[in-house]
């Protein structure tokens, strides 16, 4: 299968070609960039010299040597949708890392990211997380890759939401993720001398992924449900950790919560419910697809629940390559173990 990647400079777009070089059903066709030079990729990540010495093209599908099979796009908010209907219109399956194409609700859309450019496509596009709603992904033309911190949260809700389990509005996210979330982009706030050393909470009340979130929720049931989200910037370079607090419809110990979660996830390779008394970890995540998770009891009709993702890969490059092998009928796991 020929893959191309639109935005192989960024973070996830060097992720994503590490892990394509080592898929069995994959041959890399095509990168395309915004720089003017079309540097090979190993010169601007140098880990990747004796791996992929392809120099980066542009971003149209005629740019690319060979027409590509499926084409992933690792470019900002906003831009993806310039690029996107081409590739579509070229009869090329396209998976979005940009939230251009997760929100159904375009006045929230513009809230949050501004004019969106090619609303017309929408309704083709299927919200990616595997493990919620594969049976969409099968054969999508495209793909809406979901943004880190809503994959670790919808991932660590979906057995309590899917089952009634808890009140919707009652739900509180505390997460804390990498420096790598804020990508490669020279920004003050992601300086060295600015992160290291340093915990700060950021974008309360006015993060984007808060109408992704509500509206996964309510995708899986949850109609109408509201989210107080905090994000922390942590000075790490890769990770994300989120500690989510609900209020149950009735009571439950952890071990009935827990059995909860265990049957929910009980044929899912990339979702890993810890053993009692164990707390997820970033460092046991990372580099990897995995969703780690665990719940206990708190009190009266009380439950904290946590979860740890790779921002990069389950956040991004992975769940794409998992949404791509999904999509083009390839064993989901492909590549990815």
């Amino acid at each position: 299968m020929k893959v191309s990647i639109a935005g192989a400079t960024s973070y996830t777009g060097r992720e994503l070609i590490s892990i394509l070089l080592n898929h069995p059903a994959v041959k890399i066709v095509h990168l395309g960039g915004r720089r003017e030079e079309r540097p090979e990729i190993s010169r601007i990540f140098p880990a990747l010299a004796g791996r992929c010495e392809l120099r980066v093209g542009g971003l149209r599908p005629e740019d690319a040597p060979e027409k590509p099979d499926v084409t992933f796009f690792a470019l900002p908010h906003g831009i993806s949708q310039k690029y996107v209907p081409s590739y579509l219109d070229a009869g090329i399956r396209c998976i979005d890392f940009s939230g251009d194409y997760r929100l159904k609700d375009l006045d929230a859309y513009s809230r949050y990211y501004g004019t969106h450019e090619n609303p017309q496509n929408l309704g083709r596009a299927v919200y990616g997380i595997p493990e919620l709603f594969r049976k969409q992904i099968r054969n999508a033309e495209l793909v809406a890759n979901p943004g880190c911190y809503p994959t670790s949260v919808l991932l660590a809700l979906a057995p309590l939401v899917g089952g009634g389990h808890i009140l919707p509005d009652s739900i509180i996210i505390d997460a804390k993720s990498g420096v790598s979330g804020r990508g490669n982009a020279l920004k003050t706030g992601s300086l060295y001398c600015e992160c290291n050393e340093n915990l700060t909470a950021y974008a309360i009340g006015t993060h984007r992924h808060v109408p992704e979130m509500e509206q996964g929720l309510d995708f899986l049931g949850a109609t109408g449900a509201k989210v107080i989200f905090v994000p922390h910037l942590v000075p790490m370079d890769r990770g994300m950790l989120s500690t989510i607090y609900v209020e149950l419809t009735a009571s439950a110990d952890t071990k009935k919560l827990r059995k909860i979660f265990s049957d929910y996830y009980s044929h899912e390779l990339f979702i890993r419910i810890m053993r009692p008394g164990e707390q997820p970890r970033t460092k046991d995540v990372m580099n990897t697809n995995f969703c780690d998770l665990a719940i206990e009891a708190a009190g009266n009709r009380k439950a904290i629940i946590t979860s740890a993702i790779d921002n990069l890969t389950r956040g991004a490059a992975s769940q794409a390559v998992q949404n791509m092998n999904i999509a083009t009928g390839i064993d989901e796991k492909t590549g990815l173990t």
